[in-house]
């Protein structure tokens, strides 16, 4: 399972490469190659591959023989842009050799291959029909258009097979059948042929696993939930009548709530559950003088080398004389009695399908299950941690795991990570030598369910942190961490999401793609942009629908996107010159009559939402360089625009542009911004002064000793500023290690006051009350000033900061 995995996250870098074929066929899924092993059926590919590559258990496969493989296979994929829906198939042709297929809907923006990318296309005839191919570094692509289809391939055979059998293109109807029940609202749906994966899944399984694997059904299909920490799968195992499958034993039976974690030890490496309400599960489900004939649950244990089965009945006073038969002489241990056997064979010649290689000579009866083991040792130590209650049961994260599956199940298989890593039954060698080297951290267990119904089952695979459904109180706890294709260019911050009322956050890489970022941590869109977004974004209602839109400016535009990054027409709006100062919106009476106000140097530009020059506005020109971007505030039912310019003269503007207040000198301007503070018009001096200027224009100077470089945040009631090392909220101050700090940002959320500000030097971020008092569990990992909010509305703060280069995190604050 963790192959399809390898193969799945290779599906984020991307995909690739045609003339035309006219073939009437109407759905995608009949383009599929005949025999592949795993269909993906891309619903989303930007989520799709932001799911993939931020999850942190998959991200540790990256150096296996079989991500390396995988990824060596579709490196040519990486050169696709698409937009629909599309399909990726694997082939294996000829023993352990793969080649995959992609689907899709052709348009004109299909390929994006840059110019220093070293590459042929040569076309070739077959049949009539045109074939591609297209070389990039030694491999090759070769497609064709089928109808209004793209289909690439790294197979000539394949595309060949394709269009000889154009008059007659259909999948397999199994395929088909999940296909067409397959949920659209996952990013992606993958359907799994077990008759042609024995070799697939020995890429990471072990080989008689991995044929164990291919007899469980014949096709399983599931859709993707992925996190940073959290993987679940929900789907359909379909299991053809007359198969003779493992799923065969509990057709027709009823999943009934598996027991086996009340024995199973601690220290085990798994157990598989079969189960069955009704009882009966044999596998001659003819006789009826079988030893097993009324069990109710099966389990098979393993515990580093050795195999254990236990089997609880719906009758055991029946059992145990049956059992008679095959007893040599009894013994005990800790009052448990122990029944000797004259035959080993007992369980594999009653399960020569499911258990063939159980040995047993020793059968117990520890809580509702009869165990038999080979050895006295482990029948002993199963005995000895059942009494201890050093069982799975009671482990909080095998219940969290647990809580999140179906109560009642047909086959239940739980897998003790840690143990399994370097378990050769399972894994197989190169995948074992590099997994087991591999610290896993807070993944405890995986789990697999089927939940059997007709000829078919219901599928569930689970994996998580064992920490992610319990938090401690008082904790700082990273919720995701997010990574971006080129290292993180401005600082993260939160926008609104108008649908959910949640946050999401837009961020920017060095390469210029601007992100939006789920509440979950997975990469929605990027965006490419022409260069660095100036400051901080903001959000608009440009319509005045309640439908939010992110407003900013670049170096040489001012745009409008809305939340799928799509430009908002009229915008953007380009501009000769260079842009100098983050934009500004003005929205003086809060009735979403914005104004957008762009800077360049001396010049000043001011736009309507309709992207139209404001004539009324005179204030075209400063006389000087503008140091900051203008701000609008409001006292009363005035309003005044602030322009700083760089000779120390500070204009206090009308609406129209006029001056408002003459400000009765020039102020050596420290680069930090002017507030609304005290009632007054507040900021710095080069010398450190607190200057605020009154509606008259008068000047006033307080003297705070803040020194070069400090830095300021103010609201209209509270100042906090940072002087070297030395943070002031208030009348509050603290002392912090020398360092570069970013600015003391002041948050005012649910009638609390909090201050931050990040140590760029360390790379910490710190959090203060009003009191300038650290909050508890601060500092914590972070580069770049941080976005405080509540995320999800469930009354906890989250932070979004700058992690290692080109990541993202979000912490959450219990």
């Amino acid at each position: 399972m963790k192959y399809f995995f390898g193969i799945i996250l290779i599906v984020c870098l991307g995909f690739h490469s045609c003339q035309e074929a006219v073939i009437p066929v109407s759905d995608i899924i009949h383009y599929t190659p005949r025999k592949a092993a795993v269909v993906i059926k891309i619903n989303d590919f930007q989520a799709f591959k932001s799911e993939l590559i931020n999850n942190d258990f998959l991200e540790l496969t990256k150096g296996s023989n079989a991500y390396l493989d995988s990824k060596s296979l579709l490196s040519t994929l990486s050169y696709i842009q698409t937009k629909d829906p599309s399909l990726l198939a694997i082939n294996e042709i000829g023993k352990g050799n793969y080649d995959y297929t992609f689907i899709t809907k052709k348009h004109n923006e299909l390929f994006s291959i840059d110019s220093t990318v070293n590459r042929t296309i040569e076309t070739l005839t077959y049949e009539s029909a045109s074939i591609r191919v297209l070389t990039i570094d030694k491999h090759k692509v070769y497609s064709t258009f089928f109808k209004n289809y793209f289909i690439g391939s790294s197979s000539k055979l394949i595309i060949e097979n394709l269009i000889r059998s154009q008059g007659d293109l259909k999948a397999d109807p199994s395929l088909v059948k999940l296909f067409e029940v397959a949920q659209n609202n996952s990013s992606a749906n993958i359907f799994v042929n077990h008759k042609q994966g024995e070799n697939l899944f020995s890429t990471v399984l072990s080989g008689p696993l991995a044929n164990e694997v291919t007899q469980l059904n014949d096709w399983t299909s599931f859709d993707s939930k992925i996190t940073q920490d959290y993987i679940k799968l929900n789907g359909v195992a379909l299991n053809n009548p007359g198969s003779k499958n493992t799923l065969d034993l509990v057709t027709n039976t009823t999943p009934a709530t598996s027991e086996g974690a009340d024995i199973v030890p601690i220290n085990a490496d798994y157990f598989i559950s079969l189960n069955s309400e009704n009882s009966g599960l044999v596998e001659n489900k003819n006789t009826t003088d079988s030893l097993f004939y009324n069990s109710r649950e099966l389990l098979k244990i393993g515990i580093s080398d050795q195999q254990i089965f236990a089997v609880s009945t719906s009758d055991n006073l029946d059992f145990e004389d049956r059992l008679q038969k095959y007893v040599k002489d009894q013994g005990d241990f800790r009052d448990f009695v122990i029944w000797n056997l004259n035959d080993s064979t007992v369980v594999s010649k009653h399960y020569p399908k499911l258990f063939p290689k159980i040995k047993s000579k020793h059968v117990a009866k520890v809580g509702s299950f009869y165990v038999f083991t080979n050895a006295m040792e482990p029948l002993e130590s199963m005995i000895t941690n059942f009494q201890n209650n050093a069982t799975l049961a009671q482990l909080s994260s095998y219940k969290t795991l647990r809580n999140e599956l179906a109560g009642e199940s047909s086959i239940l298989v739980i897998g003790n990570l840690n143990k399994i890593k370097g378990n050769k039954a399972i894994l197989n060698d190169n995948f074992k030598d590099y997994f087991s080297e591999k610290d896993l951290g807070e993944y405890k267990f995986i789990a697999f369910q089927y939940i059997a119904e007709g000829d078919f089952a219901h599928f569930h695979t689970l994996l998580k942190k064992a920490n992610t459904s319990t938090v401690n109180s008082n904790l700082i706890t990273q919720i995701f961490s997010t990574i971006l294709d080129a290292e993180v260019a401005t600082n993260p911050q939160f926008v609104l999401n108008h649908y959910t009322k949640k946050k999401e956050i837009v961020v920017q890489d060095v390469e210029n793609n601007l992100y939006l970022i789920s509440t979950e941590g997975k990469v929605l869109w990027k965006k490419k942009l022409d260069s660095k977004i100036r400051g901080e974004i903001t959000q608009v209602d440009l319509y005045r629908n309640g439908r939010l839109q992110l407003a900013f400016t670049t170096a040489s535009k001012l745009m409008i996107v809305d939340r799928n990054g799509k430009d908002v027409s009229p915008f953007p709006i380009e501009f000769k010159g260079t842009i100098t100062q983050p934009l500004s919106v003005f929205d003086y009476s809060k009735t979403k009559d914005y104004r957008f106000v762009v800077v360049m140097d001396q010049d000043v530009k001011m736009y309507d939402r309709n992207g139209k020059s404001v004539n009324g506005f005179t204030f075209r020109k400063a006389k000087n360089s503008i140091i900051n971007n203008p701000k609008h505030i409001r006292i009363g039912s005035k309003d005044y625009l602030i322009f700083q310019e760089s000779n120390g003269k500070l204009d206090i503007l009308h609406r129209t542009g006029d001056v408002r207040i003459n400000v009765k000198g020039t102020i050596d301007f420290s680069g930090n911004q002017v507030y609304l503070y005290d009632g007054k018009f507040t900021t710095t001096n080069a010398d450190g002064d607190l200057i605020q200027i009154d509606q008259n224009g008068g000047i006033n100077k307080l003297e705070l000793n803040l020194k070069d470089q400090h830095l300021i945040d103010a609201t209209t009631k509270t100042l906090a500023s940072i002087s070297e090392n030395v943070l002031t909220i208030k009348d509050n101050s603290t002392t912090l290690d020398f360092g570069i700090y970013t600015l003391p940002k002041i948050y005012y959320i649910n009638d609390v006051i909090y201050v931050t500000t990040t140590d760029l030097q360390t790379n910490k971020v710190y959090l203060f009350n009003s009191d300038a008092e650290l909050m508890e569990n601060f500092p914590v990992f972070g580069d770049s000033r941080i976005d405080l909010d509540d995320m999800d509305n469930d009354n906890k703060l989250e932070m979004v900061t700058k992690g290692d280069n080109n990541s993202v995190i979000c912490y959450k604050i219990n």
